[in-house]
């Protein structure tokens, strides 16, 4: 066998272990292409969001808290699908965090991103609407720090309390949410003279559970979301009390 023989050999052979003969290794990607295909993802996702009337636009990866997804069903929903679901509250809760330090995070919770906005304007974020409106009519800007989560536990709504909250005008749901929330908690208008006018202050270990409802939707912007239908302070009634054994 020839000299030219082997080295034709030794050639195929690489060509087969390589399986492409000839052909150039595909360049990495460097940091300044990598950073510059994120952001045009992120304005891309921005601009479907505002398309749908969505402004501000949330960070896609907003961390979610620490916070225990208990099932207290009886069975009526599996555990594995009870966590799953609890994430998609907590990325819920998560945006409502972030749609609150903003300076115009009310357009947001009234978008109709997470709740129904006639929803949001009559029950969930009516507080939240009002501090907002209250500050700009004051010329100055609203601050919210929000209540603690400690934990939330799905329960099942008795037929009795859905349609009570159909009559209420809520979006009722078979499953529901005791977000068991305490205080601290500051709702406050800064003025423009660098002044603060408290709204709302919940004291230290002040318990303010709430009842939630929904129904987790995928949502190609935002994730999978707890879409909310509405919500009833734990406290409120008897009727309320009982379901959310507290």
């Amino acid at each position: 066998m020839s000299i030219a023989q082997i080295r034709l050999m030794v050639l195929l052979a690489v060509c087969v272990a390589g399986a492409a003969c000839g052909a150039a290794a595909a360049p990495k990607p460097s940091p300044a292409t990598a950073a510059a295909t994120q952001d045009a993802v992120a304005t891309a996702r921005c601009q479907q969001l505002l398309a749908r009337g969505v402004t501000p636009c949330p960070p896609a990866n907003l961390a979610l808290e620490r916070i225990a997804i208990r099932n207290g069903t009886h069975g009526g929903v599996a555990d594995a699908v009870v966590q799953q679901q609890g994430v998609a509250y907590l990325r819920v809760h998560a945006l409502y965090g972030w749609a609150v330090r903003q300076s115009s995070g009310d357009a947001f919770l009234l978008s109709g991103a997470i709740v129904p906005p006639e929803t949001g304007r009559t029950n969930i974020f009516r507080a939240e609407v009002k501090l907002f409106a209250d500050a700009r009519a004051a010329g100055g800007r609203a601050h919210v720090d929000p209540l603690t989560t400690t934990a939330i536990t799905l329960v099942a709504v008795p037929q009795a309390l859905q349609d009570a909250a159909q009559r209420d005008g809520l979006q009722p749901s078979a499953y529901a949410w005791v977000d068991n929330q305490a205080g601290p908690a500051r709702a406050w208008i800064e003025t423009p003279d660098g002044g603060a006018h408290d709204e709302v202050r919940i004291g230290d270990g002040q318990p303010h559970p709430i009842l939630v409802f929904g129904q987790v939707r995928d949502d190609a912007e935002l994730g999978s979301i707890w879409y909310l239908g509405g919500e009833y302070g734990c406290l409120a009634s008897l009727q309320v009390r009982v379901v959310c054994g507290v």
